[in-house]
């Protein structure tokens, strides 16, 4: 397992858990701080410099993790279960650019948080499903995983519980074979189920990619997770990837990456 952290590219203003800083200042920070990747969180895949970054990330033998896409939805307002059919669809254009992106930098994982939006209502869950059907038919050669995150009730109406995503996971996966998965997060696992721990254990062998923050979404070791038993059952249950840091700065942004490179690398060299 590699550590690996969230960075905003943006426009305009970051969301909050998302490293907001100059760019060459943060990779170089990881870098420093045996970081192995970068998860780019891009608002506008159509203005991204995939060429810069990616010698950015090659300079300093980092790669990318993953590609997150929320920014789409907090900056613009698209989303895949919009009732506006002009926003799902920029929605679906954006997904397939920052697909065509994920090709491109090697990485091949790109995440379906908030630009599912908040929603709510019945036919919520068929708009989604409908949006990355037609996301993984024009993606088909690019042979992109998706992976949806279950985010906390505060944050969305629309597939919270480990149990939920499973399910249409497992649904889709019937026509689209292992280019649908999970991406588990430690913070939202704490907010939405009794043992987080065994919320991982029940979609074990549907999570592609992990994102971490403690269980009061502050780096590792300030919360509730026991972080070795975290890491030895993703471990046990055989899980290779990223570990993304995704968390509030505390205090700042250089302090939460300080703090879990502290924290982790010593138990990841463990299980090594």
């Amino acid at each position: 397992m590699f550590l690996s952290v969230t960075y905003a590219i943006k426009v305009g203003r970051a969301y909050e858990v998302l490293v907001d800083m100059p760019l060459s200042s943060f990779l170089d920070l990881v870098a420093n701080l045996g970081y192995e990747g970068v998860e780019p969180n891009i608002a506008d895949p159509n203005r991204f410099d995939l060429k810069s970054f990616s010698k950015a990330l090659e300079e300093r033998g980092l790669k990318t993790s993953a590609i997150s896409t929320g920014l789409a939805y907090t900056t613009y307002g698209y989303s895949l279960t919009s009732k506006s059919k002009e926003y799902r669809s920029k929605a679906i254009e954006f997904m397939v650019k920052y697909c065509e992106i994920a090709y491109e930098l090697g990485c091949n994982t790109v995440v379906i948080g908030l630009i599912r939006g908040r929603g709510g209502e019945n036919e919520d869950r068929d708009l989604l499903e409908g949006s990355v059907k037609e996301i993984l038919d024009r993606t088909e050669h690019l042979r992109t995983t998706l992976v949806l995150e279950p985010l906390n009730r505060y944050e969305t109406r629309i597939i919270n519980s480990v149990d939920e995503a499973a399910q249409f996971v497992e649904r889709i996966s019937k026509e689209y074979r292992s280019r649908v998965a999970i991406l588990f997060d430690t913070f939202h696992a704490c907010l939405e189920h009794r043992d987080p721990y065994a919320a991982y254990l029940r979609i074990k062998d549907m999570v592609k990619h992990i994102h971490i923050a403690d269980s009061n979404r502050k780096p590792p070791g300030e919360g509730m997770i026991d972080w070795v038993k975290m890491i030895a059952i993703v471990k046990a249950c055989g899980y290779s990837g990223f570990l993304s840091l995704e968390c509030l700065p505390s205090p700042t942004y250089v302090d939460s990456i300080r703090k879990t490179s502290e924290m982790l690398l010593p138990i990841l060299r463990v299980f090594t």
